[in-house]
Formats: C-alpha cells, structure tokens, sequence
C-alpha cells in the first residue's frame, strides 16, 4: 500500500444484546464490555434491543452507557419472540460488516471480541462461535456444572462448526442480506432458532468456526440448580432439535432421524445411569439429562411443542 492508495474500509462490528427483564444481567453485561479490548480499525458499537412489553430496560441501558467507549443504541422491540427480536437485531445492524451476539446473562472477558475476530479473519468463516465458561455462586453446587446438564462441549481452535447459538457468536452481515437467512419466526415462543439459523446459513454454503479462546461467563442462579429446571429444558432441547428438523427436512427423513437420534440417546442415557455406581450423582444426572433429551425429539417427532418462552 503506498501513500496515495485509498485507506482501507474499517470493519463494522455491531454487538447485539437481546435482553427482556433482566436489569442486573444486562448492567453485568455492560459494565464487562468497558474492559473490552479492541483494535484501532474497528468501527464498533453496542445495540442493546429490549423485547419487554413495555421499555424496562431503557434506564439501564441510559445508565450504564454514560461516558461508554463506544457508541450504544437503545432499540424497544416488544412484539413476542426471541426469533422476532434477534431479526430485529440483523436490521439494526444492517447488511455489511459483522453482528456479534451476546445473552443479557452473560459476561464478557477483555480479549473476547478479538479472539472471535482472529479466528474469522484467520480461517474465513461466516460464523465464529465461542464457549461458555458455566459459573455457580455457591461452591456446594459445582457439581452440577460438570453434568451433561450444563456442561458444553468445547472443539479445538479454528475447528470447522456447522451449526452455533447466539450467545458468543460473530456473523458475516454481507453473507446473511446475500442469501437472506432469518430467524424461523414460526418458532417464536420454542427455542432453537438459534440452531436453525446456522444451519440455514451452512445449507446456503456458509462456513463456521471455532474460537477457543472467544469466553464469555454465564452464572448460574440457583433457580436453575434444580432436578426440574434441568430436566424441562434438556426435554425442550429435545423437542426444538425435532421441530428443526422437521421444518426443514422431508417426513421420512425427519422421523428416521428423530427415532434414530432419540434411540441412541436412550442407550447411552441407560449407561450413564448404570455408571452411578462410580459416579454417583453425575452419573445420574448425566444418564436423565440424555433421557430427558430423547423423551423430547420423539415428542417434537410427534408434534408436541414445549413453548417455554410463551408469554
């Protein structure tokens, strides 16, 4: 590049946040971004979008957003559904450069963003994910951070991704306005339109990646630390991975896939529990967390839909 060679084009990156009646989440959230690192060339900026009926989350925002390094939007997106706030989101960050999506649960580590940006820039990607670090306020209930009721599965760095979530994601915006990839907006109170969003953007030919080192925190409140809580949404797990594959595959194929995949889940669940003996409670908790998995893709199978997010 010489002296008269025009500058390079900055990279847009918008990071988005849905959140919906969370305050202190979203305020954890913010305040972890000011310590974020970043490189001159970005041209960043927050868009935090509040899915509340009414504007909750504006003084928060207001609030927590005074002298912040960079620009942040308050965008009130009350219609329901998760699917509809997050389109919402891709609108409000436009159709070039990159939308980055984080949970207003959630927590950011000060190289976050550039480590999902290395590795988009390194392998070429559509979309980066990055892991979750599970965090608990009491040390009695760790256990459970190590059961496959929360535990996630990581990859290795720069690792190929076919599907993601959008809790630690970066997004190529001129790659989703070219193929016009969406949320499934019919699966608006299900879950899961994450995962289907991804895949979508794979079947149009989109790569994904891994980014190891791309953390952000998730704490665990104690609500969720319970038999119930987990059971229901591992069954929800289950029911939104049918309804996916059933949106998008032939009849035949999706029931065989589901009949298959919840067999499987079944049998190993089975050995999971039958490890108890070594493993006492993580066993079991592993082998009902599989169970309750497959009772949910063969009830999406048959139609059932669990709408944990209806109103």
């Amino acid at each position: 590049m010489t002296d008269r060679d025009p500058p390079l084009p900055r990279p847009l990156i918008t990071i988005c946040a849905c959140t919906y009646r969370r305050p202190k989440g979203l305020t954890a959230l913010l305040r972890s971004c000011r310590a974020l690192r970043t490189r001159p060339d970005f041209d960043l900026r927050f868009v935090v979008l509040d899915n509340d009926d009414t504007p909750s989350a504006r003084e928060v925002v207001a609030r927590e957003t005074r002298d912040f390094p960079w620009p942040c939007r308050y965008l009130h997106a009350p219609e329901p559904g998760i699917p509809v706030v997050r389109n919402r989101a891709l609108e409000a960050a436009g159709e070039t450069g990159f939308i980055v999506f984080v949970d207003d649960d959630e927590t950011v580590t000060p190289d976050w963003l550039l480590a999902l940006w290395d590795t988009q820039r390194a392998t070429g990607a559509t979309f980066v994910q990055g892991p979750v670090r599970m965090l608990v306020h009491d040390a009695r209930d760790e256990w459970w951070l190590s059961t496959l009721f929360f535990r996630q599965r990581r990859f290795a760095d720069r690792a190929k991704r076919q599907e993601s979530w959008t809790n630690n994601v970066i997004v190529d915006l001129d790659f989703v306005a070219r193929t016009g990839c969406r949320f499934e907006e019919r699966l608006r109170y299900d879950g899961g339109t994450d995962t289907l969003f991804f895949q979508d953007i794979v079947r149009h030919g989109g790569r994904g990646a891994y980014a190891a080192e791309a953390w952000v925190c998730e704490l665990q409140p104690k609500s969720r630390l319970t038999w119930r809580w987990a059971v229901n949404r591992q069954f929800r797990y289950g029911a939104t991975r049918a309804m996916t594959v059933r949106l998008r595959e032939p009849p035949g194929r999706a029931a065989a896939y589901c009949l298959l995949r919840g067999a499987g889940m079944a049998v190993v669940g089975t050995g999971l529990l039958a490890s108890a003996a070594l493993r006492g409670r993580v066993g079991i908790a592993d082998g009902v967390a599989l169970w309750s998995r497959a009772a949910g893709i063969v009830s999406g199978m048959a139609g059932l839909r669990k709408l944990e997010y209806a109103r």
